[in-house]
């Protein structure tokens, strides 16, 4: 009887883990979601970056044919 009893505490033990992974397998799967997100994030931030460097080129373009036509 006693070995029944340390099987089946061994057992629930086992249930207890079981539960404990899968819940920690969906943190894992939630951070994965999160970061996938914020990755997406940091990409839309650099094209906007990227539009806005090249909208400084062309004022850049913009006032040195400006400051060219001032000279003459």
């Amino acid at each position: 009887m006693e070995l029944k009893d340390s099987l089946m505490e061994f057992r629930g033990s086992l249930m207890e883990l079981k539960d404990s992974l899968m819940e920690f397998r969906g943190s894992l799967m939630e951070l994965k979601d999160s970061l996938m997100e914020f990755k997406d994030s940091l990409m839309e931030l650099k094209d906007s970056l990227m539009e806005f460097r090249g909208s400084l080129m062309e004022l850049k373009g913009s006032l040195m044919g400006f400051r060219g036509s001032l000279s003459r």
